[in-house]
């Protein structure tokens, strides 16, 4: 199978696309074809080693984890012996974490990984596209503990944890005012936000500025703009 893979930390033409062997499904794996992936600020602070302490877990004179990418899409090419809840055929997404290695033609995940059904009004790309951001945002809201009625201000609601930080927090039941900019005040009204604070006409820390008083905050991680 093609995947792309560095050998080297540095800049991007460090990651080139060459042929290296098939992985091959254990018992409670299944083997995916991607079918789409995505470039995350993991990725590309893994290959730049950046920060410095990447070095300390993925190799620190050249990489342990050879092939990037940790959001998919694509479909059930096989499935191991005692896994049930897939089959071949099935569309599905997820993350391969930690592990990395999405940015290959295939990738086996055990069937209780990071990985489901993807639902059908979802292309390909854009279900690879929501992991990343909806794993951060559900961790920040429940570290929160978050509960209806509550209010929450989200800063950065425009980005890739931001999107779904909003309509996460609306499912849950909780009062929602987005921060963002100008040209994203429409969309995160369109996410369900029930207030939307500008910050380059209002500054989002004084009261003024927010139509509700917020209890829970979280911060913004890793927009994709």
């Amino acid at each position: 199978m093609k995947a792309a893979v560095y050998d080297r930390y540095g800049p991007p033409d460090v990651v080139h696309v060459t042929e290296v062997q098939t992985p091959v499904p254990r018992d409670n794996e299944v083997l995916v074809r991607i079918r789409a992936t995505t470039i995350c600020a993991a990725d590309w602070r893994l290959r730049k080693a950046d920060p410095f302490l990447v070095r300390f877990f993925n190799g620190f004179w050249k990489p342990k984890r050879r092939v990037l990418g940790t959001e998919f899409a694509g479909t059930i090419e096989s499935a191991g012996k005692n896994v049930t809840r897939f089959h071949a055929g099935d569309e599905v997404f997820g993350s391969t974490g930690f592990t990395f290695g999405a940015h290959a033609e295939y990738f086996c995940l055990s069937e209780t990984g990071a990985i489901d059904t993807k639902p059908r009004n979802m292309t390909h790309e854009e279900a690879a596209a929501v992991m990343f951001g909806a794993t951060s945002a559900l961790s920040f809201l429940r570290r929160a503990k978050i509960q209806a009625g509550q209010r929450v201000l989200i800063y950065g609601a425009s980005g890739s944890v931001g999107v779904l930080a909003v309509q996460l927090a609306k499912h849950f039941g909780a009062h929602v005012t987005g921060v963002c900019s100008t040209a994203n005040l429409e969309l995160v009204k369109s996410l369900g936000a029930d207030a939307v604070v500008d910050y380059t006409r209002e500054d989002s820390r004084k009261p003024a500025a927010c139509t509700t008083s917020c209890s829970i905050r979280l911060a913004r991680a890793g927009s994709r703009g």
